[in-house]
């Protein structure tokens, strides 16, 4: 089973051409993080209550990148907010998705393309593959968001993650997602973990843009 962090970034790859996309820049780097917590707490390794996260589990995953996180998070006992911990692991995002990016490369999920744009600028693309694990993360985002069942737990924090990223839209056309709106942010607070993620990256997302409105 592919880890939360890597379906997210499997999500981003545009099927067509390879390349990541998202409509949502700073909400996308934010709800990375979000999804390595996310993949934490399904492990058993991470618990929160009303305001605060904390270890329960300090053995490792298996997971490189799981791993990494928690032992960083295990010297960090003065951080104790969902927010908190967002914005510290936000500083390593480059290593969340190129570690994901890799991670499905040697599944044989995707493969890396490196060519130039005029013949100066690196432009990476990592073309599918194997389609069949990103058709069947579309189809539970789809079925989740057009049932009125309550699903899963991993498929609500899938909703949580993909909504903030901009990457709904890439599933399901922009007159569906309004109709569905209410479910969606239902879904989106329907778990505790799932509504202090959900917030801490819409409010680290405004704090980002209103400093970059600031500089300009």
């Amino acid at each position: 089973m592919l880890s939360m962090l890597e379906e997210v970034v499997l999500l981003a790859v545009d099927e067509k051409n390879g390349g990541l996309r998202s409509t949502r820049e700073f909400g996308t780097a934010y709800a990375l993080v979000g999804a390595v917590f996310f993949d934490l707490a399904l492990a058993g390794k991470i618990d929160t209550d009303t305001e605060s996260i904390h270890i329960i589990d300090f053995k490792p995953t298996g997971n490189a990148t799981l791993d990494r996180v928690l032992a960083h998070m295990a010297t960090r006992s003065d951080l104790k907010t969902v927010r908190g911990w967002i914005e510290e692991i936000f500083h390593h995002r480059d290593d969340l998705e190129g570690e994901a990016l890799q991670s499905l490369i040697a599944q044989g999920i995707l493969r890396h393309e490196k060519s130039k744009l005029l013949w100066i600028i690196d432009v990476e693309r990592f073309p599918l593959v194997d389609n069949k694990p990103q058709q069947h993360v579309k189809l539970r985002l789809a079925n989740t968001i057009l049932n009125d069942e309550i699903p899963q737990t991993r498929d609500i924090m899938l909703v949580s993650i993909a909504e903030p990223c901009g990457l709904l839209g890439y599933i399901l056309s922009e007159s569906t997602l309004a109709l569905r709106r209410q479910r969606i942010q239902m879904l989106c607070h329907l778990e505790t973990i799932s509504r202090q993620v959900m917030d801490a990256i819409l409010e680290l997302e405004t704090t980002m843009r209103q400093a970059m409105t600031k500089v300009v």
